[in-house]
C-alpha cells in the first residue's frame, strides 16, 4: 500500500503553490496597473517658444545644448616607414572622396590634358628614380557621385568643392616608365645622376588609359591603406559614461583625517591625560589602602583584614576640588578608586590599625576610607596636605553660605512670573562672561553658526568614484601592424675546424692566423616543427671573412645567362607577342642609394617576429659553398680535418679555382638547428646577454634537402638517437639573440622601406625584419595596414632522368625570373630581392646545383616583389642549365660552363586570379616567341601557338611552389569574385554593359563563403566596398543581401573568430560613410539604407530567424554604423546648424520608428530563450537611442523611449526589469542629461498649486523633466518589486546622482541646486516607504566612547531610551522608528483621539493633497493606508482605523508622502518587507542629495506643503540618515570585496529558483552600500591600506551626512520659528539633534552638532522645562555621556552646553532652582551606572570639575544661587559615582552585581524616578541571566511603585494600593510602602494607562517564568480597569489568557514537569583574591535544569578571566577544604 509520505512527494508543496498563486496575482494586478507614460513635450518647439526666458536664465548653460558638441577628427595613420612608396599615388584626397558611377566618360574625353612630370620633380616628391609619382587626373561624372565629406566646413572653415574630384583620380593618371623593369646594367649603388632619364619620359594619356594600372581591388586595398582615420568626436563625451568614467576631481577634494572617539588610541588618550593633569597634582606617593571600615558591607563577614599597596595623587581640579585617586602603580592607569575630599569631613590618625594609620572619615551615607603611610615622613606629609584640603573647602563652604543668606534680597526683582516664558534666551549675558569659551558662545548667532558649516565641506559621493568600475569598452586601438614576439638576431662567426693560412703570409705563419678556406654562403629561418610549416623567411647574411667573400662574384648569374636573350625569333615565325603591360611597383628607396655599398655586403642582422612562441619553433641554419664536386665529397676534408694546414690550402686552392670559373653556382652543403624557446614557457633558450654557438653542424644528404623531410628531422630533435646517424662536420656558428621591446635599430622593414628609425649616415649595423609567414589560425590573422606585394617561389625538383634530348644535363640549375611579356629579347623584371653582395633587386637569381643528380630537388627560396597590376603577361620563367664541374677541359676563352638544357612557365593569373596551388610543369627544350600562346588543343590534337620542342613528351617534369605575402591581391577566389564584379557593376561605363540584379545577387550570396583569414585580412576594404555597393544600389533586394552579408561577416568576425575588436575599430576608425546624391534622385546615405532595410529584414513574419540571433547578438555595430554615418552626413552637408527637426527627412525619422518597433518586442518576447542575444540588443538599442538626442529630434527621440517604457509592466519576469532599468541608465548616462530635462520652474510667480506640480510627479513635471521624471516614476515603481529589481534600480540611481555631483561642469553656484529640482519628487518616494527602511534592530553593542553595555542586544533600543523609563512606551517609538506596529492589520493609523481639530486637519490635507498627487479615491477613501506613531506626551490613546466606509467622508488618511504619485501612476499593492541596509542606504543617500543641494527657497516651498504628519516623518527619515550612516570604526569596517565573498549561510533548502532571504532583506550587499552591517570576525590578514580607505571614506561621509542634516535643521528651524512652539515638530527635532550625540561623531562634526544645541536651548527652553520630562532627560544623558568621551573637544563641549542647559532651566524657573536638570542628571548618571559605563574617571570628574568652573565665572549668575546649585548637583553627581564604585569592580560577576543594584534601588526608595530606573536596570539584567522569576518581582515592584505614586499625587480612580500585591509578594508592599515625594517628583507623570501598561508586561513576565498561580491575582487587578473603560477585546484577550495558564497548573501538577530552578552552594577560599569573601558560603539559584557541570563551567570561566587561569582551581567533592 502506498504511504502517505510517498504520495506527497509528486505534489508541489504548499510553498509553491502559495509563491505561484501570489505570482499570478502580481501578474494580474501588474497587467491592471501597468503605468501609463507620460506622452513627452515637443521638445524643439518647447525650446523655440522659451527662448527668450532660457536665453536670460541665469543657469543658462544647464538649458542649452552646446554647439560644439559633435565635430570631425581626421587623423593621419601611424606609418613605420617615411619612405614613398608607389602605393602613395593612390592617397585619397582629405576633403572628399568622389567615386564615379558607371557611365562616366572615358579618360581624356573632357578634355583634361596630363601634366608632364620632369625627372626633377620625380625626384623631389620620391627622391628615388624608382618611385615617379604622377599628378592627380580629374574626371568627370554625370550621373550623380559616391561623396565622402570632411567636418571642415562644420568648423567653419572654408571647405574645397571637390565634386568632380574623381576616386579613380589616381588610378587612371600617367604611368611613368620609372615604374617599369629597369635594365640590369644600371649601378644601383652610383651617385643617382645619370640614371634617371627614364624619368622624363612622358607617356600619352590614350596609351596609359588603354589598360588601368590594377584591378579594383588592389586600389580599394590601397586606398584603405593610405585613407586617413575619421573620428567623431564628441567633445563632452568624458562625461558620457557612468561616474566612475568620468574626469578625476580636483585634487583639493582630498579627504580629511577625521577624529572619531570609537578609533582612538586609548594609550595615547590616557598619556595626554596624564600629561593635562600633570600640574594639578598637589601630592602623590605611595600609601596602604586598608579594608574598608563602614559596617554596613554588602558581603559582610569576619574574615581578616589586609592592606594593599596602592600609588595615591592628590589632585586639585579646575574648580578647587580636591581629588584623591588611588592607583596600583605609578602608571596612572584607570583609578582602583577616587575620593572625592568634598565629602571628607576630617583626617584622624588610627594608631589601633597601624603606627602610619589614618581615616579620612565622610559625610552621612558615605564610609570612611582607611590609609596607611610607609614611613613617618610620608606620614606627617600626607596629614598635613589632607588636613589643609580640608580647611581650604570649610572655608568656601562657608563662603558659599553666606552668599545664599544675601540672595533673598536681590533675586525678587529679576523673577518673571511662574507660568509665561522668559522673555530672554539662555545666551544672555554671556558675552560679559569671564570664561572665553562662553564669552565666544555669547556672540553666537543662527547665521554665524550655519555659517560656520559652509567650510570643509565634502561631497556625498567623495569617494564613490572607482577608476577600476569604469567601462572598458572604448579603448579600441585603430588598425596597426602587429608582430609577435620580437627577437634580434646577431650573426657573430662561422669557424669549421678546417682552415688555412692567408694566401698573403709565408708557410711558416703561426696557427693564430689561420682563416676560413673558402667563402661560405649562409641562411636562416624558423621552422615550426609541432605545425610542420616554415615559419619565417629566409634571412641570407654574409658572414665571410673579407679575403673570402672576395672569391664570391656580384652578380647572381654569370653574364652568359644574364643576356641569353631568349625567346629568339626564329626566321619562319612570324607571330606577333603579347604587348607587354606596364608593371608598376616599387623601386629602391633613395635612402638606401645613398648607403655605402658595404653595409649591405655585411648584412649580418635581422628581426624575428613569433606570433605564437612554444618549443617546436626551430632556428635553422642553413650553409652553401661554391659549386665543386658531390656533398660527400666536399666534406670529407672538413669532417677528416685536425687542424692540417697543409690540408685547408689544398681545399682553398680547389676553392679558388671554382669560384673564378664557375662562382656564381652553388650547391648545398650543411645544416644545423635549435630549439628557439626552452620547453614549457616562452623564454629564450639562450641567454640574451651572451652569445651562443650552433655547436652541431650536419652534412647535407641528398634524399633529406625538402623542407618536408627536414621537418620530419626537427621532431626527432631531441632524440640523440635518431639524428647520431647524420654525418656531423666538425665546426661552429656564433650567434646572439635578445628579446626587442623597442624600435628596431637601423631598420629596414621586410620590403627594403627605411624605419623611421633608420639613418643612411649611421654607422649601426642594418637590421633587416624578416616576414613571419601567416599561420593557418585566425587568431594569428590582422587586417593589413601597410602596402606590401611578395611572391615567395619555390623550385621544388626537375625529373629529368628520362630525358632524351641532352647529352649532359647533370649537374642542373634553375634559373627563375619574372617577365611581363614573351616577345624577342623581352627583359626579366628588375624584381628579385638580392642575396648579401649583390643589387638589392636584382633579374634572375640560380638554385644551388646538386652534383651529378637528374632528379635534383631544391629548397630555395625566392622573393619577389610583384607589380601593382598583374595581367595574363605576367608569368614566371624558369630556365634550366647544366653547368659544367670540369675546370681542366680545354674550351674556347669566351664560352660559358653552364648549357641550356630546358624552358617552363607559369602564369601568375589563372582565371584572373593568382593560384598558389603547387604547379607541375612541362619543361620545352626551345623557347620561341609568344610561347604564352601556347595552350592546348584538346583530345589530344596537340598545342595551338608556335612551334615548340617538349621534353619527354611534354611530361609535367617540373615542380614549383608559390606563396603570395600580399596586402593588395587576394588568393580568395569569393573575395577576388566579389571585386570583379562590383568592377563591372561601379565602372561599367568603362568596360561595357552592367551584370544583371540576379548575378550580383548570387556574388553576394557567394561572398558568405569567403575564408576567414582573408575576411579578417581585407576586413577593412571590404566593408569599404558593401557600403559603397548600398549607397549605390537602387535594387532592394541588393541592398538586403548586402545587409545580410554584412551581417554574416559580423557574426563571423566577432563569434567564429572571436575578435570583436577589429569591427569595433572599424568603425571608429576607417568607416568614412559614402552617399549618393543626383539630382533627380533623392540622397542614399549609409544610415538611410540601413534603417530602410533592416526592419524588412527583422520583421518577425518576414525573415530568416538566423538573420535575426545574428544582428540581435551583433546590433551595436549596425547602430554604431548608423550613428556614424549620421554625423558624417550633418557634418559634410553643414546640416549639424540647422534646427533638430529639420536636419532628417521626414522618411528617415520614420524608419527609425519602424526599426525600434521592429525590435523592441524581441527584447520583450525572447528574453528566456534568446538571453545573451537579447541582452545585447537592449544595451545597443539603449546606446543608439541615447546618441540619436545628440542628433535627432529631441522629442522625437522622447516618444521612441516612451513606446519602449510602454511594452513594460510592473509584474514583468526580473530579467525584463533589469533590460529596462539597463535602457535607462543609458540613455540617462547622455553627457547633456541635464539638459535634456530642462531644469527651471516654467511658472515664475510661485503660487502654491503651481509650485506643487514640481514636487510631485504630476504629468507638468513628467513632461518638462521627461528622463528624470520617467527614471523616478520607475525607480517608485521598483520599489514594490523583489529585491534584485529593487537594489539594481537604486544602484543605478546612486549612480547618476554621484555623476551629476562630481561632474566638474556642475560645480559652479546654484547649478547642483537646479539639477537637485529633477529630483525633488524623491522626497515623496521615500517618505511612502519610511515604514520599510532598515532602522538597523541589531546594530552593534559598543556605545560611542567605548563602552560596551551589559545588555547589548538591546544597544540599539537603549540609544533612543528616554532619561527616565518611565516613558519608555513613548519612547520606544523613537528608538525604532520605522517598526511595524505589533496590530495584526497593518492597515492602521494611530491618530491623537483628545484632539479632534488636529484630526480634522490631518484629514483636510491629505484629502487636497491626494486630490493634486492623483491618488485614488473611492467614496472619499484612498487606497493608501496610514501608520504613523503618535509623539503626544500628554496622552498615549489610540484609536485603529481600518478605513472610512461612510459615504458622507469624503476624506481619505494615507500612508506617508503622497506627492511621489504620479496622475498617470495606477495604484498598486505596496510592499511591506523592509529593505536591506544597502537598498536602506542607496535610498537615504538620494534623499540626502536632494536635501543638500535643494535650493534653500525651493525647500522651504516643499515644507510649506507639508502637514505635520510629513514633516516629522521628513524628520524621521533624517534621523534614519544618521543611523544609516555612522561611523563604525577602523576595526568594524567591512570592505566592499568582503561583502562580495560572503554567502549566505542560511536558507540552503529554499529551491533552486528562489533567492534566499537574506539576499532580500539581508544584511549582505555587495554594491549598493558603504558598509554592511553584519560585524563579522574579519580575517587577520586583511588588506590594511584598503581598510583604512574605505574607513577614511566612511568617516567623512558620515560627517557630510551630519553637516547637510544639520543645515536642513537650521534652515527649518530658521523659517518656521513661530510654527514650532506647541508642535509635534518640535521635540521630534531636538530627537534628531539627539541623534548625533547618541550616534557619536567625529571631532568636527561634534563642534557644528553642540552648536546647534546650544541655539536650540537658547530658542526652546520651554520644550525642555515644561510639560513631559523626556525630552530635557534624553538631552542630559547623551551629553553626560559625551561629558566622559575619551575626546578632549568633545568633552568641553559637552560640558558647555550642559552647563547652558542648567543655566536656561535656572533661568526658566525665575531663578529659583534647576530641579529638572538636577534629577535629570542623577537619574542619567544612575541609568548609565547601571549600563556599567564606568564613570568614575578622571575625565568625568575633569568634566564636572569644568561645569564648575563655568558657574564660577559666569558673570550674570554672580550673586544668584545659580554657581551654588550646580556645585550641589554636582557633589551629588560624585556621591552617586562614589556609592556606586564598586559595580565597574564587579561588571563580570552578575550575582555581585545584582547585588549592588539591589542596595542601591532601595537605598532610592522615596525618589520614584531613581528607583524605577535601578528596578529596570535589574529586571533587564536578570532577564538576560535567564531568571525570569526574578524579573517578573522586579516588574511588580515597578507596578506597586506606581499605584503608590498615583495614590499620594491624587486624581485617580485606583481603589487599591501596593498592598493588593501582598498575595504575590509579601516583600513588594514592604518595600514600596514607604514612598514619599520629594521636590523631582514634579516631574514624573505616571498615568493610569501606564500602570496598564506595565501590568500587562507583569503578566507576560510571570507566564514566561511559568508562575501561572501569580497570574490570577495579577488579573484581579488589571480586569476591572479594562470593565470601566468597556474594552471588551482586551477583556476578552484577558480570560483566555488566564484560561491558558489554569489549565497549564493543571497540567503540570498532573504531570509534575516543571522545574523553576536549581539552587547550588558555592564557597570561595583565598584571602589574597577573595579578600572579605573568603570561607563564605553562598547558593546560586540557576535557571531551571542548569547541571552542576554548567555552574562549575561559568563560575571557572568567570574567575578565570578575572584573576588568571593559573591561579584559579575548581574542588568539586565535598571534603573539608584546609
Amino acid at each position: 500500500m502506498e504511504r502517505k509520505f510517498t504520495r506527497g512527494l509528486n505534489k508541489p508543496g504548499m510553498a509553491a503553490q502559495l509563491r505561484e498563486s501570489v505570482s499570478q496575482v502580481m501578474r494580474d494586478s501588474a497587467a491592471v496597473s501597468k503605468p501609463l507614460v507620460v506622452e513627452p513635450i515637443d521638445f524643439e518647439a518647447f525650446i523655440a517658444k522659451n527662448k527668450t526666458l532660457i536665453q536670460n536664465d541665469p543657469q543658462r548653460e544647464l538649458l542649452i545644448y552646446p554647439a560644439d558638441d559633435v565635430s570631425e577628427i581626421i587623423m593621419p595613420r601611424k606609418q613605420r616607414s617615411n619612405a614613398k612608396s608607389v602605393a602613395d599615388r593612390f592617397e585619397p584626397p582629405n576633403e572628399a572622396i568622389v567615386c564615379p558611377l558607371h557611365g562616366s566618360m572615358p579618360l581624356g574625353s573632357n578634355g583634361h590634358s596630363h601634366s608632364q612630370v620632369s625627372r626633377q620633380g620625380s625626384l623631389q616628391s620620391n627622391g628615388s628614380y624608382q618611385n615617379g609619382h604622377s599628378s592627380s587626373t580629374s574626371l568627370s561624372n554625370g550621373n550623380g557621385q559616391l561623396s565622402r565629406k570632411s567636418s571642415q566646413c562644420s568648423n567653419g572653415s572654408t571647405s574645397r568643392k571637390l565634386s568632380h574630384e574623381s576616386y579613380e583620380s589616381a588610378l587612371s593618371s600617367t604611368t611613368l616608365r620609372s615604374h617599369l623593369a629597369q635594365p640590369e646594367e644600371v649601378d644601383e649603388y652610383g651617385d643617382g645622376d645619370e640614371e634617371h632619364a627614364a624619368g622624363e619620359d612622358v607617356i600619352d594619356g590614350t596609351t596609359a588609359g588603354t589598360r588601368a594600372e590594377c584591378t579594383r581591388f588592389t586600389r580599394q586595398a590601397l586606398y584603405t591603406y593610405r585613407a586617413k582615420n575619421h573620428l567623431i568626436h564628441y567633445k563632452y563625451s568624458a562625461y558620457g559614461g557612468n561616474c566612475h568614467d568620468l574626469p578625476s576631481t580636483s585634487p583639493g577634494e582630498e579627504l580629511l583625517e577625521e577624529v572619531y572617539e570609537i578609533d582612538a588610541d586609548q594609550d595615547r588618550i590616557d598619556e595626554q591625560m596624564t600629561r593635562s593633569q600633570a600640574d594639578t597634582i598637589t601630592k602623590q606617593g605611595y600609601l596602604l589602602k586598608g579594608p574598608d571600615s563602614a559596617s554596613d558591607r554588602m558581603f559582610a563577614n569576619i574574615g581578616n583584614k589586609s592592606f594593599k599597596r596602592r600609588y595615591c595623587y592628590l589632585r586639585q581640579e579646575i574648580d578647587g576640588t580636591y581629588m584623591l585617586e588611588l592607583h596600583k602603580d605609578e602608571k596612572q592607569g584607570e583609578a582602583k578608586a577616587t575620593i572625592v575630599m568634598d565629602f571628607c569631613t576630617e583626617v584622624v590618625q588610627n594608631p589601633k590599625r597601624g603606627r602610619f594609620c589614618f581615616e579620612l572619615r565622610m559625610t552621612a551615607g558615605h564610609k570612611s576610607f582607611t590609609l596607611a603611610a610607609e614611613n613617618e615622613q610620608d606620614f606627617k606629609d600626607w596629614l598635613s596636605k589632607l588636613s589643609s584640603v580640608l580647611a581650604q573647602n570649610k572655608a568656601q563652604e562657608e563662603k558659599r553660605n553666606a552668599s545664599l543668606e544675601r540672595q533673598p534680597q536681590t533675586t525678587p526683582q529679576l523673577q518673571p512670573p511662574a507660568m509665561e516664558p522668559p522673555t530672554f534666551g539662555t545666551l544672555k549675558g554671556l558675552d560679559q562672561s569671564l570664561h572665553p569659551q562662553l564669552m565666544k558662545y555669547g556672540r553666537e548667532t543662527d547665521h554665524s553658526i550655519a555659517q560656520a558649516r559652509r567650510e570643509q565641506r565634502r561631497r556625498l559621493f567623495a569617494c564613490y568614484q572607482s577608476p577600476g568600475k569604469a567601462i572598458a569598452g572604448d579603448n579600441v586601438e585603430q588598425y596597426r601592424e602587429h608582430f609577435g614576439t620580437r627577437i634580434l638576431l646577431s650573426c657573430r662567426s662561422l669557424r669549421f675546424r678546417l682552415q688555412c693560412l692567408p694566401t698573403d703570409l709565408a708557410e711558416g705563419a703561426g696557427g693564430d692566423q689561420l682563416c676560413q678556406v673558402e667563402p661560405y654562403i649562409t641562411s636562416l629561418a624558423l621552422y615550426d616543427a609541432k605545425a610542420g610549416r616554415k615559419l619565417s623567411e629566409s634571412f641570407y647574411f654574409n658572414i665571410n671573412e673579407a679575403s673570402a667573400a672576395q672569391l664570391l662574384p656580384n652578380t647572381p648569374v654569370p653574364a652568359s645567362v644574364a643576356g641569353c636573350g631568349v625567346p629568339r625569333r626564329s626566321e619562319s615565325d612570324e607571330r606577333n607577342a603579347a604587348q607587354a603591360p606596364h608593371s608598376l611597383f616599387d623601386g629602391v628607396s633613395s635612402e638606401l642609394l645613398r648607403c655605402p655599398r658595404q653595409q649591405f655586403q655585411q648584412l649580418r642582422q635581422c628581426l624575428l617576429s613569433v606570433t605564437a612562441p612554444h618549443s617546436d619553433i626551430y632556428l635553422v641554419l642553413r650553409i652553401e659553398k661554391v659549386l665543386q664536386c658531390s656533398i660527400a665529397q666536399a666534406a670529407e676534408p672538413y669532417v677528416k680535418a685536425a687542424r692540417d694546414a697543409k690540408l685547408g690550402q689544398k681545399v682553398h686552392k680547389a676553392a679558388k679555382s671554382c669560384a673564378q670559373h664557375i662562382g656564381h653556382y652553388r650547391q648545398p652543403f650543411a645544416w644545423a638547428a635549435r630549439p628557439l624557446f626552452k620547453a614549457y614557457s616562452h623564454e629564450l633558450d639562450v641567454d640574451p646577454q651572451r652569445e651562443f654557438d650552433f655547436n652541431t653542424i650536419y652534412r647535407q644528404e641528398l634524399p633529406k634537402l625538402k623542407d618536408e623531410e627536414l621537418l620530419k628531422l626537427l621532431l626527432d630533435y631531441r632524440k640523440p638517437e635518431k639524428l647520431s646517424k647524420l654525418t656531423i662536420i666538425p665546426g661552429s656558428l656564433r650567434l646572439q639573440l635578445q628579446l626587442l621591446d623597442q624600435t628596431t635599430p637601423c631598420g629596414l622593414s621586410k620590403s627594403l622601406a627605411p624605419l623611421s628609425s633608420f639613418s643612411a649616415s649611421a654607422k649601426q649595423p642594418l637590421t633587416l625584419e624578416l616576414a613571419e609567414f601567416q599561420g593557418q589560425h585566425e587568431r594569428d590573422a590582422f587586417p593589413y595596414t601597410n602596402f606590401c606585394n611578395h611572391l615567395y617561389v619555390y623550385p621544388l625538383s626537375l625529373q629529368f632522368d628520362s630525358q632524351k634530348i641532352f647529352s649532359r644535363a647533370r649537374n642542373i640549375t634553375v634559373v627563375v625570373e619574372l617577365r611581363d611579356g614573351d616577345g624577342e629579347y623581352s627583359k626579366p623584371l628588375k624584381c628579385i630581392y638580392g642575396r648579401p653582395g649583390q643589387d638589392l633587386l636584382v633579374s634572375q637569381i640560380a638554385c644551388p646545383v646538386l652534383h651529378h643528380n637528374v632528379t635534383p630537388t631544391w629548397y630555395e627560396e625566392i622573393k619577389l616583389r610583384l607589380p601593382l597590376g598583374l595581367f595574363p603577361e605576367h608569368h614566371l620563367l624558369f630556365s634550366f642549365y647544366h653547368v659544367s664541374c670540369n675546370l681542366s677541359k680545354k674550351r674556347d676563352a669566351h664560352a660559358a660552363f653552364e648549357t641550356p638544357i630546358g624552358y617552363a612557365w607559369l602564369p601568375l593569373l589563372q582565371k584572373n586570379r593568382i593560384c598558389l596551388e603547387e604547379k607541375l610543369l612541362p619543361v620545352a627544350a626551345t623557347l620561341p616567341v609568344g610561347y604564352l600562346s601556347i595552350q592546348p588543343l584538346g583530345l589530344g590534337k596537340g598545342n595551338c601557338g608556335p612551334e615548340i620542342q617538349w621534353i619527354d613528351n611534354q611530361r609535367q617534369l617540373y615542380s614549383v611552389g608559390l606563396r603570395l605575402d600580399s596586402t593588395v591581391l587576394t588568393s580568395d577566389q569569393h573575395l577576388h569574385n566579389f571585386f570583379a564584379h562590383c568592377e563591372r557593376l561601379l565602372e561599367g561605363g568603362k568596360t561595357g554593359a552592367l551584370p544583371a540584379e540576379m548575378e550580383t545577387c548570387k556574388i553576394l550570396k557567394a561572398a558568405h563563403a569567403i575564408d576567414m583569414r582573408s575576411l579578417i585580412n581585407f576586413l577593412p576594404t571590404l566593408l569599404n566596398e558593401l557600403f559603397t555597393l548600398l549607397v549605390h544600389t537602387q535594387s532592394e533586394e541588393i541592398g538586403l543581401n548586402v545587409i545580410r552579408l554584412l551581417t554574416n561577416i559580423i557574426h563571423l568576425i566577432s563569434d567564429e573568430a572571436n575578435r570583436t575588436e577589429l569591427l569595433s575599430a572599424y568603425v571608429k576608425y576607417v568607416f568614412h560613410a559614402p552617399y549618393y546624391s543626383q539630382q533627380t534622385a533623392r540622397t542614399r546615405t549609409v544610415h538611410g539604407e540601413l534603417c530602410r532595410h533592416l526592419p524588412y529584414l527583422l520583421n518577425p513574419s518576414n525573415t530568416d530567424f538566423l538573420i535575426v540571433n545574428k544582428f540581435m547578438r551583433y546590433s551595436s555595430i549596425f547602430f554604431e554604423l548608423i550613428v556614424k554615418s549620421m554625423a558624417q552626413h550633418l557634418l559634410a552637408t553643414g546640416r549639424i546648424r540647422m534646427l533638430r527637426n529639420e536636419r532628417f527627412p521626414k522618411e528617415y525619422a520614420d524608419r527609425v520608428e519602424q526599426l525600434i518597433k521592429v525590435l523592441v518586442p524581441y527584447i520583450t518576447t525572447r528574453y528566456e530563450d534568446l538571453g545573451e542575444e537579447t541582452q545585447q540588443l537592449n544595451r545597443s538599442l539603449a546606446r543608439f537611442v541615447r546618441q540619436c538626442l545628440s542628433y535627432m529630434d529631441r522629442g522625437f527621440v522622447f516618444k521612441l523611449i516612451r513606446f519602449y517604457m510602454e511594452q513594460f509592466a510592473p509584474g514583468d519576469p526580473r530579467v525584463l526589469h533589469e533590460y529596462k532599468f539597463n535602457f535607462l541608465q543609458e540613455i540617462c548616462q547622455h553627457e547633456h542629461y541635464v539638459p535634456l530635462n530642462l531644469p527651471f520652474v516654467l511658472n515664475p510667480k510661485n503660487r502654491p498649486p503651481e509650485l506643487l506640480q514640481h514636487f510631485t510627479l504630476s504629468e507638468q513635471f513628467c513632461r518638462q523633466h521627461y528622463l528624470s521624471g520617467l527614471l523616478l516614476r520607475e525607480l517608485k515603481s521598483s520599489l514594490n518589486e523583489v529585491g534584485h529589481v529593487r537594489r539594481h534600480a537604486l544602484a543605478i540611481f546612486k549612480d547618476l546622482l554621484a555623476k551629476h555631483e562630481l561632474d566638474a561642469r556642475y560645480q559652479q553656484r546654484g547649478q547642483l541646486s537646479r539639477i537637485a529640482l529633477l529630483y525633488v519628487p524623491w522626497l515623496g518616494i521615500v517618505m511612502d516607504n519610511l515604514h520599510r527602511i532598515d532602522d538597523l534592530p541589531e546594530s552593534g553593542a559598543c556605545t560611542p566612547n567605548g563602552h560596551v553595555y551589559a545588555d547589548s542586544a538591546s544597544y540599539t533600543k537603549r540609544l533612543s531610551c528616554s532619561s527616565s523609563y518611565v516613558f519608555s512606551k513613548d519612547s520606544s517609538n523613537f528608538g525604532s522608528l520605522t517598526s511595524t506596529p505589533r496590530s495584526k492589520n497593518r492597515l492602521t493609523m494611530h491618530i491623537d483621539q483628545p484632539s479632534p481639530c488636529r484630526t480634522s486637519v490631518h484629514i483636510k490635507e491629505h484629502n487636497y493633497l491626494a486630490a493634486i498627487a492623483g491618488s485614488a479615491i473611492s467614496n472619499g477613501v484612498s487606497n493608501l493606508s496610514l501608520n504613523s506613531n503618535s509623539d503626544s506626551g500628554h496622552s498615549q490613546d489610540t484609536t485603529t482605523i481600518g478605513a472610512y466606509t461612510n459615504g458622507e467622508t469624503d476624506v481619505a488618511l494615507r500612508n506617508g508622502h503622497n506627492r511621489s504619485v504620479s496622475v498617470t501612476h495606477a495604484q498598486i499593492p505596496s510592499r511591506c518587507d523592509k529593505f536591506s541596509a544597502g537598498e536602506s542606504k542607496d535610498l537615504l543617500l538620494g534623499f540626502l542629495f536632494i536635501v543638500k543641494h535643494l535650493s534653500q527657497d525651493q525647500m522651504v516651498g516643499w515644507w510649506q506643503n507639508c502637514n505635520e504628519t510629513e514633516t516629522l516623518q521628513f524628520l524621521s527619515i533624517l534621523d534614519l540618515c544618521l543611523l544609516q550612516f555612522r561611523y563604525v570604526g577602523k576595526k568594524n569596517v567591512i570592505l566592499a570585496t568582503d561583502a562580495r565573498v560572503t554567502r549566505p549561510t542560511k536558507a540552503h533548502t529554499l529551491p533552486a529558483r528562489t533567492a534566499p532571504p537574506v539576499l532580500e532583506n539581508g544584511h549582505q550587499e555587495p554594491s549598493t552600500g558603504t558598509l554592511t552591517q553584519t560585524r563579522e570576525h574579519l580575517l587577520e590578514d586583511m588588506d590594511m591600506s584598503a581598510r583604512s580607505q574605505q574607513a577614511l571614506y566612511e568617516s567623512n561621509l558620515a560627517t557630510e551626512v551630519g553637516m547637510v542634516i544639520l543645515d536642513c535643521l537650521g534652515l527649518y528651524v530658521l523659517q518656521f520659528r513661530q510654527l514650532l512652539a506647541d508642535s509635534l515638530v518640535l521635540p521630534k527635532l531636538a530627537r534628531v539633534y539627539l541623534r548625533f550625540l547618541q550616534l557619536g561623531q567625529s571631532e568636527r562634526l561634534s563642534k557644528h552638532v553642540f552648536a546647534a544645541l546650544r541655539a536650540f536651548i537658547n530658542n526652546y527652553s520651554m520644550a525642555l522645562f515644561k510639560g513631559n520630562a523626556m525630552l530635557c532627560g534624553q538631552m542630559v544623558y547623551e551629553l553626560l555621556k559625551a561629558c566622559d568621551s575619551r575626546l578632549v573637544d568633545i568633552r568641553h563641549e559637552s560640558c558647555a552646553v550642559l552647563y547652558l542647559l542648567m543655566r536656561s532651566n535656572f533661568e526658566f524657573s525665575g531663578r529659583k532652582a534647576l530641579t529638572r536638570v538636577h534629577l535629570q542628571v542623577i537619574i542619567s548618571v544612575s541609568q548609565m551606572i547601571g549600563n556599567v559605563i564606568g564613570l568614575n574617571n578622571a575625565r568625568f570628574q575633569e568634566s564636572l570639575s569644568i561645569i564648575n568652573s563655568y558657574a564660577n565665572s559666569d558673570k550674570a549668575m554672580k550673586g544668584t544661587g545659580f554657581p551654588l546649585e550646580v556645585k550641589d548637583l554636582t557633589r551629588r553627581v560624585r556621591t552617586v559615582l562614589m556609592a556606586t564604585a564598586q559595580m565597574q569592580a564587579h561588571h563580570m560577576d552578575p550575582e555581585r552585581l545584582l547585588e549592588l543594584q539591589y542596595s542601591l534601588a532601595n537605598s532610592y526608595a522615596s525618589t520614584p524616578e531613581l528607583r524605577h530606573t535601578w528596578l529596570v536596570t535589574m529586571a533587564r539584567n536578570h532577564e538576560q541571566n535567564g531568571n525570569l522569576s526574578e524579573a517578573a518581582c522586579c516588574h511588580l515592584h515597578i507596578a506597586a511603585l506606581m499605584c503608590e505614586y498615583l495614590r499620594l499625587k491624587g486624581g485617580c480612580t485606583l481603589n487599591w494600593s501596593s498592598t493588593a500585591f501582598g498575595k504575590i509578594s509579601r516583600n513588594i508592599p514592604l518595600d514600596e510602602q514607604g514612598l514619599k515625594l520629594d521636590a523631582g517628583a514634579q516631574d514624573s507623570q505616571y498615568t493610569e494607562q501606564m500602570l496598564l501598561e506595565q501590568l500587562k508586561q507583569c503578566a507576560d513576565f510571570l507566564d514566561r517564568a511559568e508562575r501561572f498561580e501569580c497570574l490570577g491575582e495579577l488579573y484581579k487587578l488589571i480586569l476591572p480597569i479594562y470593565e470601566r473603560a468597556r474594552s471588551f477585546i482586551e477583556l476578552a484577550h484577558s480570560y483566555e489568557h488566564l484560561t491558558q495558564a489554569y489549565n497549564k497548573i493543571v497540567e503540570v501538577n498532573r504531570s509534575g514537569k516543571r522545574m523553576l530552578g536549581r539552587f547550588y552552594r558555592v564557597v570561595f577560599y583565598g584571602m589574597m583574591y577573595f579578600e572579605e569573601d573568603h570561607a563564605i558560603e553562598y547558593v546560586y539559584k540557576e535557571p531551571k535544569l542548569t547541571s552542576l557541570s554548567e555552574i562549575s563551567e561559568r563560575l571557572a570561566k568567570q574567575y578565570k578571566e578575572k584573576f588568571g587561569a593559573d591561579v584559579v582551581k575548581l574542588i568539586m567533592d565535598s571534603s573539608p577544604v584546609c
